[in-house]
Order: structure tokens, then C-alpha cells, then sequence
């Protein structure tokens, strides 16, 4: 059985806050879900195409049981609103479980920014459906492929001695790398991080 070596067995023990911009969460969304095409379940099993995701802002919510707002411009394709483009921005909260290396979102608001009762239902519908059928489980991120992809990248740079600058470099391994907290701000998610490792700062030459 594994255990746990104790901190005092690394030589570097690091507790570092991170800071992510919400434009590079939202440029990351842009990536993922720019074009996505909403579709909606019938009763013969077979599915219609009812929207595409043409636009996506996020910042900070300004509800205040929530943490972060998703702006959403839809171009729908259903043949009664087809071509009409809609805005909805989804209020998202979120949690973070530490144990397991979970982002959470365990719950959301939908709210319309158009005109019209009628349209504003029908995408609150849609986007509820899609939450739910795409993003099941709470909408639950695990973290840990991430970090241990990134791990297996940094500690490949240190074997190979990772140079900080002119005839200095650092070597060794990180052990650990674990987020100890997430806390949205008002333009930054701040990521607190835990990190342990074993590394030696390596001299190669001295100018005077």
C-alpha cells in the first residue's frame, strides 16, 4: 500500500495563489463551445438541430448568490424562430471539493435579455436542456488529468534541468501539485495551490 511521505521529506513546500483571468476562461469557453449546435431530444428518439452558439462573454456575476455570469448569443434554426438571433446569460455559482479535485457548479439561473415572453421561454428550455443532458452530475470539472498532464511536462523539463537564467538551472521532480481552494473575484478566479517536490538549484558559472 502507498502511503504519504510527510512534507518534511521534500525540500520544497510551496503555497502559491494563482490568479486566471476571466478572459482566459472565457477564450477557453469561445474554444469549446463557439458554433456548438443545440439539439433537442423528440419522442422517436430522433433529434432537431434548434440553435448555434454565436457569441460568449463571461465576468462576474452581479446576482449575489452566484459567482459567475455566461453571456450567450444563440442563432436559432427552428423553423417558427429561424435566423433570430437571442441573448441569455446563465448565472453560474461554484464549489470546489479538495478531496477529489472538483470544480462544481451546483447551481444556475437562466435569464433572458430579449423581448417577448414566448422567446425568452423557449431558450430558457432549450439551455436548460442542454445543461442538463451535457453537463450532468452538478456539471462537475475534475481537475486531477489536467494537473497530472502538466506534472508529467514540468518534471520533463526538470530532469532535463531547467534553465532560470544565464549558467543556472533547476532540477529534480514535482511530487505534488494539489489546489488547496478556488475563489472567484471580481475579474479573476484566484486558485490557491499546494505544491511539494524534491529539486536542487544547479550553478554552472559565475560572472563577476
Amino acid at each position: 500500500m502507498e502511503t504519504t511521505l510527510p512534507e518534511s521529506r521534500y525540500n520544497i513546500v510551496l503555497n502559491l495563489p494563482v490568479k486566471i483571468s476571466y478572459r482566459v476562461l472565457e477564450t477557453y469557453l469561445q474554444k469549446k463551445l463557439l458554433g456548438k449546435v443545440l439539439s433537442k431530444g423528440k419522442a422517436n428518439g430522433s433529434t432537431s438541430d434548434t440553435a448555434r452558439i454565436q457569441k460568449i462573454a463571461l465576468e462576474r456575476s452581479s446576482l449575489e448568490d452566484f459567482d459567475l455570469a455566461v453571456h450567450l448569443q444563440l442563432k436559432m434554426l427552428t423553423t417558427f424562430f429561424r435566423d433570430k438571433e437571442i441573448k441569455m446569460v446563465v448565472h453560474l455559482s461554484l464549489a470546489f471539493r479538495e478531496r477529489e479535485q472538483e470544480v462544481l457548479v451546483p447551481r444556475y439561473k437562466l435569464e433572458g435579455e430579449n423581448n417577448g415572453w414566448l422567446i425568452n421561454t423557449a431558450v430558457e428550455t432549450l439551455i436548460n436542456n442542454f445543461l442538463y443532458s451535457k453537463l450532468k452530475e452538478k456539471m462537475k470539472f475534475d481537475i486531477r488529468p489536467l494537473v497530472a498532464q502538466k506534472l508529467e511536462g514540468i518534471n520533463k523539463k526538470l530532469g532535463n534541468g531547467l534553465e532560470v537564467a544565464d549558467g543556472i538551472n533547476i532540477s529534480g521532480k514535482v511530487n505534488e501539485f494539489r489546489i488547496k481552494e478556488v475563489i472567484p473575484g471580481q475579474k479573476t478566479l484566484l486558485v490557491a495551490v499546494h505544491i511539494l517536490g524534491n529539486n536542487v538549484l544547479n550553478i554552472h558559472k559565475i560572472d563577476l
